[in-house]
C-alpha cells in the first residue's frame, strides 16, 4: 500500500485529488496538509511514500515546502502540483531544484496521478533493495588498494601478498589480488599456483562483464582470489589491448564483487600504471633504506601523486627491509620525502625466501615471526582507518 499526504491551495482541492487517487486500490491517503508549512511538517511527521503538494500555497509556497521536506523526510517521493498552463521546462526546473520526482498539472486525469503517485512511492520499494544499503552502508564499500614502489626489487609483491591474505582473514571470500601487468607475474610464484587463466585473457575481450572476470580468476587455499598477470611471453600479443577504457571496466567489475581489491602495481609507467595509482583509495608506496637513488624516486613518486591532487593521507609509505645495517636511517628518508612512514617491515631475508621458495606467504608459514607481525599491523591499520556503519566517510 502506498501511504500518500496531500495538500491543498484552496478549500477542497485536496479532495478532488483524493477522489482520483481512490479509484486505485494500492494507495491510500493518510493526511491533509492546509498550506506549504504543514505539507512539510506532516511529511516530516508521517512519513508518507508520497506527497502531492501544490506550488501555488499562500506563505511558504509548494516549491520552498518541497525543498524543506525533501530535506528533512528524504524518504518520501515529493510530486508538485503546478496550475495547468505551467507545464514547462521552467517549473520543471524549479520542481527538481527543489527535489521532487515528478510534476503534475492540475489538469491531470486520475491515470495520470496515480501514474505519478506509483512511480514517486516505489522510492520506498527500492531503498528496501539490498544494492541500496550495499550503496549506503558505508562499513560496505569496496575498498582499491594499489601496492607499488618507485623500483622494482623492492619485495613489493611480498607485501601485496601478505597484506591480501590478512585482509582474507579478516574478510573471508571478499578478498581478490590482481596481479596487475607484472613483468614476470609474480603473485602466483608467491602463492603456488598456477592459474590456467588471467588478466591477459581479459585484456583480449571486446568487452568485459562479471561472469567474463569470475572465469579467469583462481582461489588459493587460503580463500584468497587471484587473477594472474599476464604470460611475460605473451605480453607483446596482448599490450596493444591494454588501455585505460579497459582497466576502468575491470575495477569497476572487482569493486562491484569483492570488498578489497589488492593490486600488486608494477611502477608508475604510462597512463594505464597511473590510472590505477590515481582511482584506488590506497596507494602502498613500498621502498627500502639501501640506496640513496631508491629513496629519490621514492621522493619523487610520491610528491607526483600528491601534486595529482591525491590526498596525502591515502598514501602508505612502507619501509621494508628495515635493518641496523641499512646505510641510511628513516630520519634520511622522512627528510627526502618529507611524507610520513606508516610501517617499517624488518629485514628478514632467510624467512621471506623460504617462504617464497614453498609457495606459502609469510603469514601463513611464520605467523610469528617480525615481518609477519609488520604486515598484520599494516592491514590493521588501514581497517582502523574504513568508515564504520552509521559513520560518513569513503573507504
Amino acid at each position: 500500500m502506498i501511504r500518500v499526504l496531500l495538500s491543498e491551495n484552496t478549500p477542497g482541492a485536496a479532495d478532488e485529488i483524493a477522489r482520483k487517487l481512490a479509484q486505485a486500490d494500492d494507495i491510500k491517503v493518510v493526511g491533509y496538509a492546509r498550506d506549504g508549512l504543514e505539507a512539510a511538517q506532516m511529511a516530516v511527521q508521517l512519513e508518507p511514500d508520497a506527497a502531492l503538494i501544490f506550488t501555488d500555497m499562500s506563505g511558504m509556497d509548494g516549491f520552498q515546502a518541497c525543498h524543506m521536506a525533501s530535506l528533512a523526510a528524504p524518504k518520501t517521493g515529493y510530486i508538485l502540483i503546478a496550475p495547468a498552463d505551467s507545464n514547462n521546462q521552467e517549473t520543471w526546473q524549479k520542481a527538481m531544484n527543489a527535489g521532487a520526482r515528478g510534476l503534475v498539472t492540475t489538469a491531470a486525469s486520475a491515470d495520470e496521478l496515480i501514474a505519478a503517485v506509483r512511480q514517486a512511492g516505489a522510492l520506498t520499494t527500492h531503498m528496501a533493495k539490498p544494492e541500496f544499503q550495499l550503496v549506503t552502508d558505508v562499513s560496505k564499500m569496496p575498498v582499491t588498494i594499489a601496492v607499488t614502489g618507485a623500483k622494482g626489487g623492492i619485495g613489493k609483491t611480498t607485501i601485496a601478498t601478505n597484506l591480501a591474505i590478512c585482509l582474507q582473514k579478516e574478510f573471508p571470500g571478499q578478498v581478490v589480488l590482481v596481479d596487475f601487468l607484472g613483468q614476470y607475474g609474480d603473485v602466483p610464484l608467491f602463492l603456488n599456483m598456477q592459474p590456467a587463466g588471467g588478466l591477459g585473457e581479459l585484456m583480449l575481450l571486446e568487452e568485459l562483464d562479471a561472469d567474463m572476470v569470475r572465469a579467469q580468476l583462481a582461489q588459493h587455499s587460503s580463500g584468497l582470489w587471484v587473477l594472474a598477470a599476464p604470460d611475460g611471453n605473451d605480453m607483446s600479443r596482448i599490450q596493444p589491448n591494454i588501455r585505460v577504457p579497459r582497466i576502468a571496466d575491470l575495477i569497476s567489475i572487482l569493486r562491484s564483487e569483492y570488498r578489497f581489491v589488492v593490486f600488486d602495481a608494477p611502477p608508475l609507467v604510462g597512463d594505464v600504471s597511473w590510472y590505477l595509482l590515481s582511482r584506488c583509495n590506497y596507494v602502498i608506496v613500498v621502498t627500502y633504506l639501501i640506496d640513496l637513488a631508491a629513496i629519490r624516486d621514492t621522493a619523487t613518486l610520491i610528491e607526483t601523486l600528491i601534486n595529482s591532487q591525491r590526498p596525502a593521507e591515502s598514501i602508505k609509505l612502507v619501509v621494508n627491509r628495515r635493518s641496523q645495517r641499512n646505510p641510511f636511517s628513516t630520519a634520511d628518508l622522512q627528510q627526502t620525502v618529507n611524507h610520513d612512514i606508516a610501517a617499517e617491515i624488518p629485514e628478514d631475508s632467510t624467512a621471506v625466501t623460504s617462504a617464497l621458495n614453498e609457495g606459502i606467504p609469510l603469514v601463513l608459514k611464520a605467523p610469528s615471526s617480525p615481518v609477519a607481525h609488520a604486515i598484520r599491523g599494516l592491514t590493521q591499520d588501514i581497517i582502523a582507518e574504513l568508515p564504520k556503519r552509521g559513520q560518513q566517510g569513503q573507504g
